[in-house]
């Protein structure tokens, strides 16, 4: 599709950066719609806000070789985009390392030469994960989702002061001194895994807690954590101020999971421990003298959930013409799950992230051929009651509450054509436009496929 069909005046920044943000959970597109905008407008960093490791941000090159993108920018695959880990970042340095290597495997050299880390980055280590993984067996039936990395771990061990962190700067600091915080790292852990499996002895959690006591595992980690560090640029945060002030037009801030998982906000317990909405990106800019970012939301032209959680405009038959290649099943979040396009979840998100500037919405080629199509509408409630919002409860309780409520809610559903046409089709084009223009926001993106040049904008 050419630029002089888009429907919508084209948006000019006026020296502004970019934050992409998702608006639903997770696996929206924010990934591959961060590489399309670091194309099309010439971006050179990519700013990480939020998250950690287990972001899973699937890029398409034009040569069709696919990367997913953990830790790393999005933008990486394009020549001299670099990206900055910002203190709100939860970083693993063996998984940087990793995908450091599977770049280079599809000619992406010296990776890592391209990363600046905020030294105040809380650092996910093995312990973490170890004990992560046994906390969601030892949930059992009623497991939250997590990723299995360690990030929940790490990150509540990061906002309490009574238990000790490891900050991303320490690696190149005296040799003993790290030596002594992973040890006093894996005690902690250790300690809490032994309480879990004397309370859960049905859990089968001794293999897990067996690799949590190994001895040597801290000479390894000791050498690997060194190496990695002095393989990127550590700075406090300066060297991302300065460009913010200099030169913002050339930033994107890429958000990762999506705001309904937010850790304050929202659907308790199925969430993500971190925040996932503007907030963080706002506090980057404000302390660099910025101006505020242009706010991009981020949805899939239908609903998708990768393990429990509310999904309830979810369908078996859906899934079935939707199979998700890139999002197979995981051991520990489960199956990817698909429903119909949500209006009452994304206007829910929206409220969440407290507005956007406009919305891309992405995956239009998978309902091509697909016939009739339908939206959620409204949420049925099994008293009959009707729900087109849904209200921003901010104790633990009422989030619970609220989340086992859209558990048993039913889709009120509405039928909009669907089309033939492959690729971004006029009447693609208008379905995109109406589900905007439903949520009240304009449409500044639409993708029609996974590569950058099946992606147009209104951005300019």
């Amino acid at each position: 599709m050419s630029q002089t069909t888009w429907p919508h005046e084209q948006v000019a920044r006026a020296g502004r950066a970019i934050a992409v943000v998702g608006l639903g959970a997770g696996d929206e597109g924010k990934g591959a719609s961060v590489d399309a905008l670091v194309r099309r407008l010439g971006l050179g960093l990519v700013v990480r806000h939020n998250g950690g490791p287990q972001a899973a941000h699937h890029v398409v090159r034009e040569d069709g070789v696919v990367h997913c993108f953990a830790q790393f920018g999005a933008g990486t695959l394009v020549p001299g985009v670099r990206t900055h880990l910002s203190r709100f970042m939860l970083v693993e340095p063996l998984g940087l390392a990793r995908e450091a290597a599977a770049l280079g495997r599809i000619g992406v050299a010296a990776a890592l030469q391209r990363v600046t880390i905020d030294g105040a980055c809380a650092v996910v280590t093995p312990f973490h994960r170890l004990y992560g993984r046994m906390q969601e067996l030892a949930r059992g039936t009623g497991r939250h989702g997590s990723c299995g990395l360690g990030v929940g771990a790490a990150y509540v061990d990061a906002h309490n002061p009574r238990l000790p962190t490891l900050r991303f700067a320490e690696l190149l600091g005296p040799v003993e001194a790290l030596r002594g915080k992973l040890r006093l790292i894996q005690l902690v852990k250790l300690d809490q895994a032994e309480q879990l499996a004397d309370a859960q002895p049905e859990a089968g959690l001794a293999p897990l807690l067996d690799e949590l006591r190994r001895g040597d595992l801290i000479g390894e980690l000791l050498a690997a954590y060194r190496s990695i560090a002095g393989a990127v640029t550590v700075d406090d945060g300066e060297m991302l101020r300065a460009v913010l002030r200099d030169r913002p037009e050339t930033v994107i801030f890429e958000g990762a999971q999506g705001a309904l998982l937010d850790a304050e906000l929202g659907f308790w317990p199925h969430v993500t421990p971190s925040r996932t909405g503007f907030a963080q990106a706002d506090a980057l800019l404000v302390e660099a003298g910025a101006a505020p970012a242009l706010r991009l939301g981020v949805l899939r032209a239908y609903a998708t959930r990768h393990g429990p959680g509310p999904l309830v405009s979810e369908s078996a038959g859906l899934l079935a013409r939707l199979p998700e290649p890139h999002n197979p099943p995981g051991p520990w979040q489960g199956p990817m799950r698909v429903g119909c396009f949500d209006l009452v979840a994304a206007r829910h998100a929206l409220a969440l992230v407290e507005g956007v500037d406009g919305l891309a919405l992405t995956c239009l080629d998978r309902l091509a051929g697909l016939g009739e199509l339908a939206v959620c509408a409204a949420y049925r409630l099994p008293t009959e009651e009707r729900w087109t919002t849904l209200g921003r409860p901010q104790e633990r309780a009422a989030q619970a509450s609220q989340s086992a409520l859209l558990m048993v809610c039913r889709p009120e559903l509405r039928a909009l054509p669907g089309w033939d046409a492959p690729g971004l089709s006029p009447p693609a084009i208008e379905h995109a436009i109406g589900l905007a223009t439903a949520l009240g926001v304009p449409l500044l993106g639409a993708a029609a496929g996974p590569a950058a040049d099946a992606r147009v904008w209104a951005l300019r």
